[in-house]
């Protein structure tokens, strides 16, 4: 009898913010004119902007309420985890991203965890795309008869208002090109010591 077992697996983490319709009426207005009035704005596309290096949005009180529960979950990541210490949030940012918007594929190091959480998004929307570490090496590209676990090159986390997804910070990720010109809005976040 063969037994099966997993190797260098990633624990990805969701959880729902309970609290989602409120925060949204709430915030989206007020990150719609931080972009109108920024300066000097960052654009991965024509489209899109992201606050990054700007502020770190979660310290902002209209967000006390989701920062807390961010750190709650991050703190239950790195509990459940077994990893040692207490992480801290060490950085975040908010995105816009509209039609033909995307982000190339990165990590987040030296942080310990990442995360976004969709304030306004939908099944319309690109999801978190988070690449298979372990087919770093293309294996196996032919021959697949169902994708799985064990040979996916990626796997999309779906964007929905209210999502929180929290990952190891050096696994690789990336989102897709958008093709709706429904906004998609999220905060994005790093933890580390």
């Amino acid at each position: 009898m063969i037994e099966k077992q997993f190797i260098f697996p990633t624990q990805v983490f969701r959880a729902v913010y309970d609290k989602s319709q409120e925060l949204q009426k709430s915030v989206v207005p007020e990150l719609l004119a931080k972009e109108k009035t920024d300066t000097s704005p960052v654009r991965y596309t024509a489209n899109g902007y992201t606050s990054y290096g700007n502020e770190s949005i979660l310290e902002n009180p209209l967000f006390e309420d989701l920062k807390n529960f961010i750190d709650t979950c991050v703190q239950e990541c790195h509990k459940q985890t077994k990893l040692q210490h207490t992480p801290s949030l060490k950085s975040s940012w908010f995105s816009i991203n509209r039609k033909y918007t995307y982000h190339e594929e990165h990590n987040h190091l030296p942080d310990t965890w990442s995360g976004v959480y969709y304030i306004q998004a939908d099944q319309d929307h690109p999801g978190l795309t988070l690449v298979n570490p372990n087919m770093k090496a293309n294996w196996p590209r032919v021959n697949v008869s169902e994708l799985n676990e064990a040979n996916s090159p990626n796997v999309t986390c779906a964007a929905m208002t209210g999502s929180l997804i929290i990952f190891p910070s050096h696994l690789h990720h990336k989102v897709e090109q958008q093709i709706t010109d429904k906004a998609r809005i999220m905060v994005a976040f790093n933890y580390g010591f």
